[in-house]
């Protein structure tokens, strides 16, 4: 009996461990972008936030300026530090070259990205998510990992 026990308290302790570590990044957002093709480096980061936040605000507040388009205006992402640089911006990108807005929650149930059901300018973020654009090359959305 003694030894079910112990195993119990060494299986809660390695649960309550496992929680800890993927909830351990409360006070920051972590803000993936990826150029794709645009010829940029990856910008990777855990940037500090210790409320909820529009991502939109988020990015602005991290030096990254967005344009949306004429008809939609910020809710959909056209241009991302000036790129890509060939677009209009004034209905909808490309489906073969666009921003793809992706979040990961601060959820243990769900580690992947997921697309994001709102425009950048609605997603509204906690600290210990996750906000990733990730330019798609010829239609093609690399998730982060």
């Amino acid at each position: 009996m003694n030894r079910i026990k112990a195993i119990l308290a060494v299986v809660v302790v390695m649960g309550s461990l496992a929680v800890f570590e993927a909830t351990s990044d409360k006070d920051c957002i972590n803000l993936y972008v990826d150029y794709g093709n645009l010829e940029k480096s990856t910008f990777n980061e855990c940037v500090t936030s210790t409320s909820d936040i529009k991502a939109i605000d988020l990015l602005v507040n991290n030096n990254f300026t967005l344009q949306g388009t004429d008809k939609y205006g910020t809710a959909v992402l056209c241009r991302l530090n000036g790129l890509p640089k060939e677009d209009e911006c004034k209905d909808m990108p490309s489906g073969n070259a666009y921003w793809a807005i992706l979040e990961k929650r601060d959820q243990i149930l769900f580690e992947d990205y997921v697309w994001a059901q709102v425009g950048i300018d609605q997603l509204i973020l906690s600290p210990g998510d996750s906000l990733a654009l990730v330019f798609a090359t010829d239609g093609t959305v690399n998730f982060p990992e």
